[in-house]
């Protein structure tokens, strides 16, 4: 993954948490739905898995 790759995939989660339909992020992400779907999918995974990395060293 390159980090253009992860910046998309933070901006079709950002862009369908504040509501936007899927249609909207495709459209404004030159990207076919499905893979706007799939990268939004893929951000909130690095996410969770940050959350898990950081709560591990919490304890």
């Amino acid at each position: 993954m390159t980090a253009d790759d992860h910046e998309l995939q933070d901006l079709a989660a950002d862009l369908h948490d504040h509501g936007y339909s899927w249609e909207h992020i495709a459209r404004e992400l030159a990207i076919p739905v499905a893979t706007a779907q799939l990268a939004a999918g893929q951000a909130r995974q690095r996410a969770a898995d940050r959350a898990a990395r950081d709560q591990i060293t919490l304890f």
